[in-house]
């Protein structure tokens, strides 16, 4: 069978670093109240503790300050869009120089702020000013008004048109610039309110999943900030206790997912170079002196580098852990392959019998008896042991019983018969 050889390194079972948090405090604070226990379960999102925190209410009083002054500056931002808008609609509507009467109608109930009275004022101004302009015509050659009158008629006709005209242009120029300083101002408060937002945002971290915006109930704390689980998983430690002031960075609590585990094992610099890994690959994991099954794990990744101190090169594997029998930091034996597979001869590993420092198998010898074969052995997995010498390729050595016949034979010294079954080698296997 194809066989290679392999190296046992030592190695620890650990949390898998993507399902694993080290919940530590986000911000200054006392805990009012711890929601948890160790090995509870819980959903993302979940409540593992509440804080009290004066930076947090701060900030989102920040925040509602913010966003109050939005409201406002959106609110003159509209008001004086209307404004433009209207003031521009009117303007044109005057151009054909319509009756008063017409244009109160038709613009009697739209918002046009103070540039109403502005407007129109000049623009009756102007109207009237016509009318007296034409009645001075009518009355001009029959010699009733005098030279001067006229001239002072006509003038006055000259500056309130001048004046309405002026009065029309400057309503234009001042409605737009008020229309777009309401519109930056609007933009800043955005942007202010965006950047109290983030403030909160890196206060509180992941803490609150509803907490990005400050947007609480009126009747919640500011203060109080929920502390939530971001994963599935187990409360696997608390460190904290209701009433404890904590500051950033504490370590509060740790939730872990631990239906998959990593297993770190270290691979000494000696070896590595004979040691014959790859990402996916699988090894085989064993737990000594415990009641744990033997398992398998896949390679997830090798260390770039080799750590100054153990001169070592870590190697990280996926270890399945849907039963929970692997507990993190317990220390394992890690198989993993060395050099070439190449064809051997092998047996099953219960055929192979050591004794006085030498070893040896039992073969057929006919008519229900056994012979004790010296072997020189090779490669060892769980199952197979590579026999180098003793033996050719179809020989038959006994599997079940081999033990039975080493008794014996320490006990006779010599030759025994036994029921046993005798177990083959088939050709082409290993």
């Amino acid at each position: 069978v194809p066989l290679r050889d392999h190296v046992t390194v030592p190695g620890r079972v650990d949390y898998d670093a993507r399902r694993q948090v080290d919940y530590g405090a986000p911000v200054d604070g006392i805990v009012s109240q711890v929601n948890v226990r160790v090995r509870q379960r819980v959903k993302a999102g979940d409540p593992l503790a509440e804080l009290s925190s004066r930076d947090v209410g701060m900030a989102r009083n920040d925040v509602r300050k913010c966003m109050a002054d939005l409201e406002i500056a959106a609110k003159a931002a509209d008001w004086a869009a209307t404004i433009h808008r209207n003031v521009e609609a009117m303007l044109v509507a005057l151009e054909p120089q319509p009756p008063l009467d017409d244009i109160d109608r038709r613009f009697g109930k739209e918002v046009l702020g103070n540039y109403r009275q502005l407007i129109l004022g000049s623009y009756s101004k102007f109207v009237q000013a016509e009318k007296v302009r034409a009645s001075t015509t009518s009355l001009e050659g029959g010699g009733v008004l005098s030279g001067r009158i006229i001239e002072e008629r006509q003038s006055n006709l000259e500056v309130a048109r001048e004046s309405f005209h002026a009065q029309c242009e400057e309503a234009r120029f001042l409605t737009r610039q008020e229309r777009d300083k309401s519109v930056a101002e609007r933009e800043q408060a955005e942007r202010v309110l965006e950047i109290s937002r983030e403030h909160l945002r890196a206060l509180v971290g992941n803490s609150d999943l509803d907490d990005a915006t400050g947007d609480q109930p009126d009747d919640d704390s500011l203060s109080t900030l929920v502390l939530r689980s971001p994963i599935d998983g187990l409360v696997e430690d608390i460190f904290v206790a209701r009433g404890e002031r904590v500051a950033p960075g504490k370590r509060m609590f740790v939730v872990a997912d631990t239906s998959t585990l990593w297993v770190r094992a270290m691979v000494h610099e000696r070896q590595w170079t004979a040691v014959d890994v790859a990402d996916g690959q699988t090894v085989s994991v064993t737990v000594p002196g415990a009641l744990v099954h033997d398992a398998t794990a896949t390679i997830n990744h090798v260390g770039a580098t080799v750590e100054a101190e153990s001169r070592s090169v870590p190697l990280v594997a996926e270890l399945d852990n849907d039963d929970a029998h692997y507990k993190p930091g317990m220390f394992v034996w890690v198989d993993l392959p060395q050099g070439v597979l190449r064809d051997a001869i092998a047996v099953p590993a219960e055929a192979v019998m050591r004794h006085d420092g030498r070893t040896f198998v039992f073969v057929p010898a006919g008519g229900g008896r056994f012979r004790r074969r010296d072997v020189q052995t090779g490669i060892e997995t769980d199952t197979l042991i590579e026999v180098t010498s003793g033996l050719d390729e179809g020989d038959e050595v006994v599997s079940r019983g081999a033990f039975l016949l080493k008794s014996r034979l320490l006990l006779e010294k010599e030759e025994t018969e036994s029921g046993t079954s005798a177990a083959s080698i088939p050709r082409g296997t290993a």
